[in-house]
């Protein structure tokens, strides 16, 4: 990413966030993993003290995944987030697959129910009831 210095960082201080008005969302970029709000400790290039996120994945050689943001970015990808803007393609790719797989595991419930016959019939429904409830959940952290 543009702008990045491969400078020593933690997290900040006592692990107190600096900024806990801003959420710590799920990486737009692998889907996997909470980013984290880190703090530069070194002054290289001037950034003494400037915060970023980063995808806990993202290594400093740049290998792993790609989410890496100074705070402005953050805030950024926030408003967008919030306005319900579209994200980068391949993490909108995995979302849609995720959605996928959760439509194909609610057809195959549905065609399970179908087969053990209306006595199991409320056992499904809260079954389906709670694996709609792990998608919302998915797609609230998206």
């Amino acid at each position: 990413m543009a702008g990045k210095s491969l400078c020593s960082s933690s997290s900040a201080a006592g692990g107190r966030r600096r900024r806990p008005d801003l959420p710590l969302i799920t990486c737009t970029d692998c889907s996997q993993h909470t980013v984290l709000e880190l703090e530069v400790k070194t002054n290289e290039n001037g950034n003494r003290g400037r915060i970023f996120y980063k995808c806990p994945s993202h290594k400093r050689d740049g290998s792993g995944c790609p989410f890496w943001h100074w705070e402005e970015g953050y805030v950024n990808i926030l408003k967008d987030l919030k306005a319900g803007k579209k994200q980068p393609a391949e993490a909108q790719g995995r979302r849609d697959s995720l959605v996928d797989y959760m439509a194909g595991k609610q057809v195959k419930e549905e065609k399970n129910k179908h087969e053990m016959g209306p006595d199991n019939d409320m056992g499904h429904q809260i079954i389906s009831l709670i694996g709609i409830a792990r998608e919302i959940v998915v797609l609230l952290k998206c």
